[in-house]
């Protein structure tokens, strides 16, 4: 699936802020992508309530976690503007 930078960084910034839409999260979590460094960032998203198990049911993985997805937004947006 094409995305562009700025459209995954708003997909998980999206679920970081509670802001998404139903099922934003399992679409971007479940189509792999065309471009290998978007798709690199999309598995690791995978992998977070693995390496940072949520604290709730109602929580996708740890507040660590969540800082790892605030990190990959500020990367692709940075990576975005530089462009």
């Amino acid at each position: 699936m094409k995305r562009t930078r700025e459209e995954v960084a708003n997909t998980i910034e999206a679920l970081i802020n509670g802001t998404g839409r139903q099922w934003d999260w399992d679409g971007f979590t479940s189509i792999r992508l065309d471009d290998p460094q978007l798709e690199a960032i999309r598995q690791r998203c995978v992998s977070l309530p693995v390496e940072f198990p949520p604290t709730t049911k109602t929580e996708y993985c740890s507040e660590a976690g969540l800082q790892v997805m605030r990190g990959l937004v500020q990367t692709l947006r940075s990576k975005a503007e530089a462009r």
